[in-house]
């Protein structure tokens, strides 16, 4: 059974007895439950904070209930409104270190890892494919030897934090470095690039962002098709310009090249129009 689906198996359950329990307290026959319904709402508490997944929280719980999870909670010296600590906090090392097991601080590297990628990164196509990529190949190349695992999955955690620092080269962080490390990607794949070659990027960056920048401006851009053509066409015509032209790979590759300009565009638009 699959992460997700033992997760909506719990929340189910869960939820049909909290509704149930709920319609039977404060009547004597609910006393016989509530310790184990207490217990139930510490592992749901504690799975939601390790996996970071919200959909394990003690939100819908009804008022008379909750009197009683919170006193049990608080002394269990569990706080449900302290949210988990950052990957890029430095202190995250240092929290992970208190679980005694091997395999549970890995689990919970793991999991920010899924979070931060899936959340932070989610305006940033190229940069969460690549943090993807590698927390998938750690994962399967490893397999069950945890000590490995957590070793490898630090190691990764600290490339994430080391992405937050990166030279922008004059660039908007949100809405142009997508642009910018897709270009690097597909025109030079992992190859260190020389001041020449970022310079070019950086250039290529800033003339096709101008012409998305513009064209997302009409309204309803997203719902015509037109509009999108035009896009598409003048993004080419930027591609082939002299300036452009002979960057490594941008001819050969201009056709995905230009999809993934529109993908970026389509998933920044508000960040792009309106972002400081």
């Amino acid at each position: 059974m699959g992460r997700d689906s033992t997760f909506v198996e719990f929340m189910l359950k869960f939820k049909n007895l909290t509704r149930s329990l709920n319609l039977l307290f404060p009547a004597k026959e609910a006393l016989t439950y509530i310790k184990d319904y207490q217990a139930l709402t510490e592992v749901n508490v504690l799975a939601g904070k390790n996996f970071r997944d919200e959909r394990l929280s003690m939100k819908g719980i009804p008022a008379k209930l909750r009197t009683l999870t919170d006193e049990y909670l608080k002394s269990r010296g569990i706080d449900e409104k302290i949210k988990p600590i950052s990957i890029l906090d430095e202190n995250f090392a240092n929290e992970v270190q208190k679980h005694n097991r091997v395999k549970t601080k890995a689990a919970e590297i793991e999991h920010a890892l899924r979070h931060h990628i899936d959340i932070e990164l989610d305006d940033d196509p190229e940069l969460q494919a690549s943090f993807s990529e590698a927390l998938r190949a750690i994962l399967e190349a490893f397999r069950d030897n945890w000590q490995k695992i957590y070793e490898e999955l630090e190691k990764l955690r600290q490339k994430v934090r080391e992405a937050q620092n990166e030279p922008t080269y004059g660039l908007h962080k949100k809405k142009q470095m997508p642009f910018f490390r897709m270009f690097k990607r597909e025109c030079f794949a992992d190859m260190e690039l020389d001041d020449q070659a970022i310079a070019q990027i950086v250039a290529l960056t800033q003339e096709v962002f101008t012409v998305v920048e513009r064209e997302l401006q009409l309204t309803g851009f997203w719902e015509s098709i037109p509009a999108r053509k035009k896009l598409e066409a003048e993004i080419q015509k930027v591609l082939l310009s002299p300036e452009f032209i002979k960057i490594s790979n941008l001819v050969n590759n201009r056709k995905p090249i230009i999809s993934r300009v529109i993908e970026i565009a389509e998933k920044n638009n508000d960040r792009i129009l309106y972002a400081e």
